[in-house]
């Protein structure tokens, strides 16, 4: 029996971040997120989207999976000694999870591909959300106490990316799913 995937449920899979207690294992914890997005949340919501029917949603997909990559590049750069972090205990059972709940999308995508397609823009938007106005924030913060000038500017710079993410997932939802956004408004 296919069991329904929520949107919580697809948020639980795709939302892999801890917060870090040094600049350090912040830098660390993120750079494995945002590959992370860049690898698997986004190029999985962007198959989807093709699959269902939405190719400009699954650019736009890619598209932001390009610009979390490129936040990785902007964290490591902070860092000279890091490198690529080891892979995140989140991140891994978020991996582990999205290959558990694959196959069902799959299936619910040839049952109800608007369903699926409505529930990963909403959940795009609340992990890009919850980046741009509480993970972020909390790291610039805490640059700015340890007198980090350059990562807090680092930080900003990808809370103003995240809170674009948000802004382009919005306004799809808005445009193919208009009764959707206005009961979320």
């Amino acid at each position: 029996m296919m069991t329904q995937i929520t949107e919580d449920m697809i948020y639980s899979c795709f939302a892999a971040a801890r917060r870090g207690v040094s600049l350090n294992d912040t830098a660390e914890s993120f750079v494995d997120v945002e590959e992370y997005e860049n690898q698997v949340m986004y190029p999985e919501f962007a198959r989807w989207a093709r699959q269902a029917g939405y190719p400009k949603l699954a650019t736009l997909f890619m598209k932001v999976a390009g610009e979390e990559k490129l936040h990785a590049v902007w964290l490591r750069e902070l860092y000279d000694t890091m490198g690529m972090p080891a892979r995140g205990e989140d991140t891994q059972r978020a991996i582990d999870a999205l290959t558990a709940i694959r196959e069902n999308c799959d299936k619910l995508i040839g049952l109800n591909p608007d369903g699926v397609v409505e529930k990963a823009l909403r959940v795009a938007m609340r992990v890009e959300q919850r980046e741009y106005e509480e993970i972020y924030p909390h790291f610039r913060e805490q640059a700015h106490q340890a007198g980090s000038r350059e990562e807090a500017a680092v930080y900003q710079k990808v809370i103003d990316s995240e809170r674009q993410h948000y802004a382009w997932f919005r306004s799809a939802l808005q445009e193919y799913f208009p009764q959707a956004a206005t009961a979320t408004a």
